[in-house]
């Protein structure tokens, strides 16, 4: 009998499976019921227990209504950022009283095929646009596989070319275990430059530039453990090696760039990151809190004899919540700390990864640094799924669109004695307002516009491809 009715289901559907939301089904609400199986139907190269980690629901349980939807709601979203489907469904269906089965319906991306590389090596598309010189972008190849194995394993080779040439492999396994909790990262590359940073002046980089020798070559070779402690909250710990040389020129103009005023660098890096994470879609959320810190060391004193040693905590806090129907409000906190004064290779502060909006094309480097970021959104166009015409694989056919509308205000601010002189920006709090449109679509992809007016009254419009925080 079971046999015949998972059968009945997988027919169901498998014609329902682009109409039937969670909130059309129709339920007896009233009392417990009890999950008598999990099915998974469109999982042609994901294997279902790669799924099944990310339920928050399991077979056996008893759940009033209220629950089971809640847990329904939630097992959509964790499957949703496996990153790994362009749409997930979850759905109940009665089999009788007081016995119901859920029923996961994915569609899967496309997971292995050529990417290739046309990319700035500018701190943000707004610094690059201020030249649009052809000399700051990155070219080639890397051949991913986002599934491989259906284990949610990555495997990725790059051949980059252009402002940063690149050689490199990496491997993710993120379930060693039977019970995955455990996961294993690997890599190793090698990198080399005709241009790079040596010194930060008039809240800009400064570039050394040799078109005869390379002006930097560096290999890095990474080992990483992952723990996930539950389907929320996840440790990673990693040791990295990096040998890194530079032209001799580079220590001339600037002699803190290594410990020592030679052109040669080597050092053991420890890492440790925590990361608690509740939101509904990691790309780009709307709902829910992330919290995440960050423990390293560089130079452990084993093949390092310069006396590096530079301690970094960094440590954040993000919430996502809405207010009423398609208004959503959002506010990030975010602060980082060297406890010891580092050499100028290994010093970032605020313009690179992380940035007050309004200030894109400056860069404010010191030993420390605050940042707080809020974002108020109004939802324009609901996500929406579309088809487009002329794509055979409903792999790319078949996308969603959804609009934002958002209001900013965003404050900053960074400690850097040694970089006062020169740097107006250093150890003064910086600020901006500013509004903006967000365009979020398939395969997780983001286009901010925005414009801003910042601390020192100048206006202007930036362009992002990820989500603000």
């Amino acid at each position: 009998m079971r046999i015949f009715l998972t059968a009945l289901l997988l027919i169901i559907a498998s014609f329902s499976f682009s109409q039937v939301q969670i909130e059309s089904i129709q339920l007896d609400t009233l009392g417990k019921k009890v999950v008598s199986d999990i099915i998974i139907d469109g999982n042609k190269t994901t294997k279902g227990r790669i799924i099944l980690r990310e339920s928050t629901i399991e077979i056996g349980d008893s759940l009033f209504w209220g629950n089971l939807k809640a847990g329904m709601i939630q097992t959509q979203r964790n499957v949703m950022n496996l990153e790994l489907f362009n749409f997930v469904e979850v759905e109940p269906i009665q089999i009788s009283n007081s016995e119901i089965i859920i029923l996961i319906t994915v569609q899967e991306r496309w997971y292995i095929y050529p990417v290739p590389i046309l990319e700035i090596a500018q701190t943000n598309f707004n610094t690059w646009w201020e030249t649009k010189e052809i000399r700051w972008l990155n070219y080639g190849a890397s051949l991913k596989h986002f599934n491989f194995r259906g284990r949610n394993e990555k495997l990725a080779l790059t051949a980059r070319f252009g402002y940063t040439k690149q050689f490199s492999g990496a491997y993710t396994i993120p379930n060693l275990n039977k019970k995955q909790t455990l996961g294993l990262y690997l890599s190793a590359g090698y990198y080399e430059n005709d241009q790079i940073v040596y010194n930060t002046q008039g809240n800009e980089r400064t570039f050394y530039r040799n078109d005869e020798d390379k002006a930097r070559k560096f290999y890095q070779y990474k080992v990483g453990l992952n723990y996930r402690e539950n389907i929320f909250l996840s440790h990673y710990f990693e040791v990295s090696y990096l040998n890194v040389s530079v032209n001799d020129s580079v220590v001339s103009l600037q002699p803190d760039y290594f410990v020592t005023q030679e052109d040669r660098m080597q050092f053991l890096r420890a890492t440790y990151v925590i990361n608690y994470d509740l939101r509904d879609y990691k790309r780009y959320p709307l709902k829910g809190v992330f919290l995440y810190g960050l423990l390293r060391q560089d130079g452990l004193g084993i093949v390092n004899r310069d006396g590096l040693g530079v301690f970094t905590s960094t440590l954040g806090y993000n919430h996502h919540y809405q207010i009423r129907d398609r208004l959503y409000l959002a506010y990030s906190l975010r602060g980082s700390v060297n406890w010891t004064n580092p050499p100028y290779f290994l010093t970032r502060a605020l313009g690179y990864s992380h940035f007050v909006r309004g200030y894109e094309l400056n860069v404010i480097d010191g030993t420390s640094y605050g940042l707080f970021k809020t974002n108020i959104k109004y939802e324009i166009l609901e996500p929406k799924s579309i088809e487009l015409p002329l794509i055979p694989t409903d792999k790319f056919s078949r996308t969603f669109i959804a609009l934002y509308g958002n209001l900013f205000f965003d404050v900053g601010y960074v400690d850097g004695p040694s970089f006062r002189e020169g740097n107006s920006l250093v150890n003064e709090y910086i600020y901006s307002v500013g509004a903006g449109l967000d365009i979020v679509t398939y395969y997780d992809k983001v286009m901010r516009i925005e414009g801003s007016v910042n601390a020192e009254g100048r206006a202007a419009v930036f362009v992002h491809f990820k989500q603000a925080f």
